[in-house]
């Protein structure tokens, strides 16, 4: 039995998501009542087996969360205590709530996402487009729509709000290890002059330049009624929540300007950050990390590591509070580690 501790499934294991098998079922006639009891045994005692090969398949994606690589070569006791270590710290390591990481991502979005409707050209089916939107105060999208577009007939076939889902990548997204969000609901055409006044302030927070929100043949839209939302934040880190937790979190004040901070820490202070790596999470042979995430709880780093990619986490000794805070807990960190080293 091969232990396939490869620290690029180490990356994933703060989630608590559960990964199984499944086993093929045999062929037995179900009419049988003794084949059947012979096939469930056998399906037990093989899932037993099956779950303790997978236990260590998976140790470094956090035990039995984790998915499965197969085909990787044994790596030495040294190696597993090495990455177990890591699993640990990175099951416990704080990070925001998924509620507050959805807020977060659609606050700091580009403005742009996909919403998804109920098509009426092609009755039955749905249909996609790119749109341009900016989040209320709850977090829900207000649009702004041009009649000649098909999303916008999509909306209008229901008289009073039409069945939708928008869709919104993270700033920078470029896979599947980044993160997305999914706001499920109703959304409604806004027709009180007041109401759109306010909405079109809020857009063009969003979108300075939106020039077309003056057009007399754009309509104004927003999500009225949530009714669900899907939260992805990468690999292994993936969710449901409800719509009174995502409207009730806070976007994070603290990513407001996590670039320069990070385009400053990556360009500069390089080496520090490998040394906090190994200080705080106990990996050693760091060739490379990068920060590619910070909020107030922490940063997210792209380690190269024997020639190998993966994301950790690395928290805070404490919350952050505000920019200056951030540049001082970075500070008392890297000095604790050059001093360890």
């Amino acid at each position: 039995m091969a232990a396939m501790l490869r620290v690029t499934c180490i990356a994933f294991c703060s989630s608590a998501l559960a990964s199984h098998m499944t086993l093929p079922a045999g062929r037995l006639p179900a009419a049988n009542p003794l084949a059947s009891r012979a096939r469930a045994l056998h399906l037990s005692e093989a899932k037993t087996d099956a779950t303790e090969d997978e236990k260590e398949d998976r140790l470094g994606a956090g035990g039995r969360g984790g998915h499965a690589v197969r085909g990787q070569p044994e790596l030495s006791e040294d190696e597993k205590k090495i990455q177990m270590k890591v699993m640990e710290h990175q099951k416990t390591a704080a990070r925001l709530s998924n509620a507050e990481d959805a807020r977060s991502l659609v606050g700091y979005s580009t403005g742009f996402g996909v919403i998804s409707t109920n098509s009426k050209s092609l009755e039955g089916y749905p249909s996609g487009s790119v749109v341009g939107f900016a989040p209320d105060d709850d977090g829900l999208p207000v649009f702004c729509f041009s009649t000649m577009s098909g999303h916008t007939t999509d909306l209008l076939q229901e008289p009073e709000a039409a069945k939708a889902s928008l869709t919104v990548t993270a700033a920078g997204f470029q896979g599947a290890a980044d993160g997305r969000v999914s706001l499920i609901g109703d959304i409604k055409r806004v027709k009180d002059d007041d109401e759109v006044a306010t909405l079109r302030e809020l857009y063009k927070k969003k979108h300075p330049n939106a020039f077309w929100v003056e057009f007399g043949d754009f309509l104004w839209f927003r999500m009225s009624d949530l009714k669900a939302v899907r939260f992805i934040g990468g690999f292994a880190r993936a969710g449901d929540i409800s719509p009174d937790d995502y409207k009730g979190a806070e976007v994070d004040a603290i990513q407001a300007f996590a670039a320069p901070v990070m385009s400053h820490m990556n360009d500069d202070h390089g080496e520090s950050t490998v040394a906090m790596v190994e200080h705080y999470i106990g990996l050693d042979q760091v060739e490379k990390a990068d920060l590619v995430a910070l909020d107030r709880l922490g940063f997210n780093v792209a380690i190269t590591r024997l020639g190998q990619t993966f994301k950790l986490r690395l928290p805070f000794p404490r919350p952050a509070e505000d920019r200056k805070d951030v540049k001082a807990l970075i500070v008392e960190m890297s000095r604790a580690s050059a001093g360890a080293a």
